[in-house]
Protein backbone atom coordinates (compact mmCIF):
# COMPACT_ATOMS: atom_id res chain seq x y z
CA UNK A 1 0.00 0.00 0.00
CA UNK A 2 1.65 3.36 -1.02
CA UNK A 3 1.06 6.37 0.90
CA UNK A 4 0.30 9.89 -0.70
CA UNK A 5 1.15 12.87 1.12
CA UNK A 6 -0.56 15.79 2.23
CA UNK A 7 1.92 18.44 0.84
CA UNK A 8 0.63 19.93 -2.24
CA UNK A 9 3.47 18.86 -5.41
CA UNK A 10 5.35 21.27 -5.75
CA UNK A 11 5.58 22.94 -9.08
CA UNK A 12 9.29 23.53 -10.51
CA UNK A 13 10.40 27.41 -10.37
CA UNK A 14 9.02 28.87 -13.84
CA UNK A 15 11.23 30.14 -16.20
CA UNK A 16 10.11 32.97 -18.00
CA UNK A 17 11.99 34.28 -21.01
CA UNK A 18 13.93 38.18 -20.12
CA UNK A 19 15.71 39.58 -23.59
CA UNK A 20 16.92 42.56 -24.06
CA UNK A 21 16.20 44.91 -26.04
CA UNK A 22 19.44 46.39 -26.88
CA UNK A 23 17.55 48.59 -29.67
CA UNK A 24 16.06 50.49 -26.84
CA UNK A 25 18.98 50.29 -24.79
CA UNK A 26 21.36 51.61 -27.60
CA UNK A 27 18.69 54.53 -28.28
CA UNK A 28 18.54 55.25 -24.62
CA UNK A 29 22.39 55.39 -24.37
CA UNK A 30 21.99 57.82 -27.34
CA UNK A 31 23.99 55.39 -29.86
CA UNK A 32 27.23 55.78 -27.50
CA UNK A 33 28.85 52.57 -26.92
CA UNK A 34 30.81 54.71 -24.23
CA UNK A 35 27.54 55.86 -22.79
CA UNK A 36 26.19 52.57 -23.20
CA UNK A 37 29.12 50.63 -21.22
CA UNK A 38 29.15 53.28 -18.86
CA UNK A 39 24.99 52.29 -17.77
CA UNK A 40 26.10 48.77 -18.08
CA UNK A 41 28.40 49.29 -15.49
CA UNK A 42 25.92 51.42 -13.36
CA UNK A 43 23.49 49.07 -13.27
CA UNK A 44 25.82 45.76 -12.30
CA UNK A 45 26.97 47.80 -9.28
CA UNK A 46 23.78 49.57 -8.00
CA UNK A 47 21.22 46.54 -8.47
CA UNK A 48 23.12 43.87 -5.99
CA UNK A 49 23.01 47.18 -3.85
CA UNK A 50 19.35 47.56 -3.89
CA UNK A 51 18.41 44.32 -4.09
CA UNK A 52 19.85 44.02 -0.56
CA UNK A 53 18.26 46.72 0.54
CA UNK A 54 15.30 45.52 -0.40
CA UNK A 55 15.53 42.00 1.37
CA UNK A 56 16.36 44.06 4.52
CA UNK A 57 14.02 46.20 4.67
CA UNK A 58 11.15 43.25 3.65
CA UNK A 59 12.58 41.00 6.28
CA UNK A 60 12.59 43.91 8.60
CA UNK A 61 9.14 44.79 7.92
CA UNK A 62 9.94 48.36 7.13
CA UNK A 63 7.65 48.58 4.40
CA UNK A 64 8.66 52.53 3.74
CA UNK A 65 12.56 51.62 3.05
CA UNK A 66 11.20 48.32 1.87
CA UNK A 67 9.02 50.80 -0.83
CA UNK A 68 11.78 53.09 -1.28
CA UNK A 69 13.94 49.89 -2.31
CA UNK A 70 11.34 49.54 -5.30
CA UNK A 71 12.00 52.87 -6.51
CA UNK A 72 15.77 52.74 -6.82
CA UNK A 73 15.21 49.38 -8.49
CA UNK A 74 12.97 50.83 -10.72
CA UNK A 75 15.86 53.73 -11.61
CA UNK A 76 18.32 50.64 -11.73
CA UNK A 77 16.08 49.43 -14.14
CA UNK A 78 14.94 51.90 -16.12
CA UNK A 79 16.92 51.04 -19.12
CA UNK A 80 17.80 47.28 -18.84
CA UNK A 81 14.12 46.08 -17.37
CA UNK A 82 12.54 44.15 -20.07
CA UNK A 83 8.24 43.92 -19.68
CA UNK A 84 8.28 41.04 -17.67
CA UNK A 85 10.68 42.45 -15.04
CA UNK A 86 9.15 45.66 -15.05
CA UNK A 87 5.56 44.47 -14.30
CA UNK A 88 7.05 42.16 -11.62
CA UNK A 89 8.34 45.16 -10.02
CA UNK A 90 5.38 47.18 -10.16
CA UNK A 91 2.89 44.19 -9.04
CA UNK A 92 6.00 43.84 -6.30
CA UNK A 93 5.37 47.75 -5.84
CA UNK A 94 1.48 47.57 -5.60
CA UNK A 95 1.37 44.99 -3.02
CA UNK A 96 3.70 46.93 -0.62
CA UNK A 97 1.70 49.81 -0.94
CA UNK A 98 -2.03 47.24 -0.32
CA UNK A 99 -0.36 45.55 3.02
CA UNK A 100 0.23 42.00 1.35
CA UNK A 101 2.90 40.79 1.91
CA UNK A 102 2.09 37.09 0.74
CA UNK A 103 1.74 38.67 -2.75
CA UNK A 104 5.14 40.96 -2.22
CA UNK A 105 6.85 37.36 -1.41
CA UNK A 106 5.95 35.80 -4.34
CA UNK A 107 6.33 39.06 -6.69
CA UNK A 108 10.16 39.64 -4.72
CA UNK A 109 10.78 35.91 -5.45
CA UNK A 110 10.07 36.10 -9.44
CA UNK A 111 11.96 39.34 -9.39
CA UNK A 112 15.10 37.72 -8.20
CA UNK A 113 14.83 34.73 -10.92
CA UNK A 114 13.94 37.36 -13.86
CA UNK A 115 17.01 39.49 -12.59
CA UNK A 116 19.23 36.10 -12.42
CA UNK A 117 18.31 35.71 -16.44
CA UNK A 118 18.78 39.60 -16.72
CA UNK A 119 22.35 40.19 -15.47
CA UNK A 120 24.16 37.91 -17.61
CA UNK A 121 23.17 39.30 -20.66
CA UNK A 122 23.84 43.11 -19.34
CA UNK A 123 27.18 41.12 -18.46
CA UNK A 124 27.79 40.02 -22.01
CA UNK A 125 26.33 43.48 -23.96
CA UNK A 126 29.82 44.95 -21.92
CA UNK A 127 32.07 42.08 -23.51
CA UNK A 128 30.17 42.96 -26.94
CA UNK A 129 30.95 46.40 -26.78
CA UNK A 130 34.47 46.42 -24.99
CA UNK A 131 37.26 47.98 -27.30
CA UNK A 132 39.76 45.24 -27.98
CA UNK A 133 42.85 45.48 -25.34
CA UNK A 134 45.33 44.58 -27.93
CA UNK A 135 46.78 43.03 -30.96
CA UNK A 136 45.45 39.56 -31.36
CA UNK A 137 48.45 37.22 -31.50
Amino acid sequence: MTQTSSKPAQRPAQTESITLDCDHILTYAGGDSGQLMQLCAAFLTELPMYTSEFANSFQRRETSAAERAVQNLRGCLRVFGTGPVIFTLETLGYALLGGRRAQARREWLRLQRQLRALVPQVQRLMLEISPPCGPVQ
